[in-house]
């Protein structure tokens, strides 16, 4: 459980992992999918306009990006689409304890999914080639000092957000 007595600050430090194995030649981010849920339109009678209803359980496409220095690297390790990727970040998380200093929680985001694109950036004397690959995200999993926050895994039907099952009403009727 979270507790009050924190204050959260930023990433301290970080690796990425794929197949277990830590990643080498990336850059100093790894962006996370947004998450959105697919919505329509509500409106009629009893409503005073227009409603954004989101459908529980529906995500729009899903992406996480990688960004590499050059091409020797872990980055053509994932340019095969017809291959699962699975991907771990593990963070520590840099946190004022308002009763004795500092203190580090522990941050684990594990993304499955399949390589979606791939940009080899370009050739420049000096410089980075900043390479970019694009997986499609089909499973999400958060977790929190050991708590696990978050779980979307599209292939299976499962939605889970702190320890609560939000599919489960509506996988029990179907």
């Amino acid at each position: 459980m979270i507790s009050n007595n924190f204050v959260p600050e930023k990433i301290n430090e970080y690796n990425v992992y794929t197949n277990g194995t830590k990643m080498i030649g990336l850059t100093e981010e790894v962006a996370l999918p947004e998450i959105k849920m697919k919505s329509s339109t509500v409106e009629g009678p009893g409503i005073k306009g227009e409603i954004d209803s989101p459908t529980i359980g529906q995500f729009e496409s899903m992406e996480a990006t990688l960004k590499f220095r050059t091409l020797y690297s872990s980055a053509t390790d994932l340019l095969d689409p017809t291959a699962t990727q699975n991907l771990t970040l593990r963070a520590a998380q840099q946190v004022l304890d308002r009763t004795s200093g500092y203190a580090f929680k522990s941050l684990r985001v594990v993304l499955g999914g399949r390589t979606k694109s791939f940009n080899p950036g370009k050739v420049q004397r000096g410089e980075s080639m900043d390479a970019e690959l694009t997986v499609e995200v089909t499973y999400y999993m958060v977790e929190v000092d050991g708590q696990q926050v978050l779980l979307i895994d599209k292939l299976n039907d499962v939605y889970i957000v702190n320890g609560k099952d939000l599919l489960a009403t509506i996988n029990s009727m179907i």
